[in-house]
């Protein structure tokens, strides 16, 4: 299949040091060179050159690391789907962690316009000694009449498997049209911020400290939840990208001084 933009890595380990074994990218999509702006972990980002997601483009990313490899990959800017009512706008991800292999991986925003249909698909293999970090925020794009959500579907699904053993679903479906700013659903807000945190170390301690660090921030509303498997997933409402990116930040920082006892990646956002 030709996919609008693809996207092919695989990480390795050598003397100490991750790099990037191999890489391929075809289509909308590039990447810079790596960053070491850490010891042992390269960070990349990826571009789109081709300015927005329009009605009828695939996208497909794949990660592969080798046993103990390490990675940060974030995105240049905020993603930008536009109007795509026939045949929409499909995102496939796919991602084998070996054995204490670590991908933190940063999304800017994905932002819906008027009639925008976008649906994502990750699926991610892990071993029990891997780690996993993932976000992404889902914004409503401006229109001409000032109405909020005039997009028409956002799906994203996740698959975790450990061992090959399928331990977590996650799907978010949000349809403006079924009056989504109701109570279980965005409850009036706008925005909504998803983050997934997979390490061996973490418990029920952290999950309370968290929380209590997040509850404090006014302007959002926050869930968090200890997974079946040793991780977290936290969910941000809020009535911009702005907070999103602020309560995940802290949450970055408390992640690596608490397990890590290091400062969090500086991912070259400004």
């Amino acid at each position: 299949m030709a996919y609008t933009g693809y996207l092919a890595l695989e990480v390795g380990k050598k003397r100490e040091r991750s790099f990037i074994s191999s890489s391929f990218f075809d289509g909308v999509f590039k990447i810079t060179r790596p960053t070491y702006l850490v010891e042992d972990l390269p960070l990349l980002t990826m571009i789109h050159v081709g300015g927005g997601y329009i009605d009828g483009d695939t996208y497909r990313t794949e990660i592969t690391m080798k046993n103990r490899a390490k990675l940060a990959l974030t995105t240049q800017a905020s993603t930008k789907v536009y109007k795509s009512k026939e045949k929409g706008v499909s995102q496939e991800n796919e991602f084998h962690l070996g054995e204490k292999c670590e991908l933190y991986l940063k999304q800017d925003p994905l932002i819906l316009y008027k009639n925008a249909r976008f649906m994502q698909d990750t699926t991610v293999h892990l071993t029990a000694s891997s780690v996993f970090y993932f976000t992404d925020i889902i914004s409503p794009g401006w229109s001409p009449d000032g109405l909020p959500f005039q997009y028409e579907r956002l799906q994203s699904k996740m698959k975790i498997y450990v061992n090959e053993s399928l331990q977590i679903i996650d799907h978010l479906l949000l349809e403006p049209s079924k009056k989504i700013d109701g109570i279980m659903q965005l409850e009036g807000y706008s925005h909504i911020g998803s983050l997934i945190f997979i390490h061996e170390k973490i418990e029920e301690k952290m999950i309370q400290e968290l929380y209590e660090l997040l509850i404090r921030k006014k302007k959002i509303r926050v869930g968090i939840s200890l997974l079946p498997i040793k991780g977290l997933t936290i969910r941000v409402l809020a009535s911009n990208s702005y907070e999103i990116e602020g309560a995940f930040n802290e949450v970055e920082s408390f992640i690596f001084q608490h397990l890590y006892d290091k400062e969090p990646i500086h991912w070259r956002k400004s």
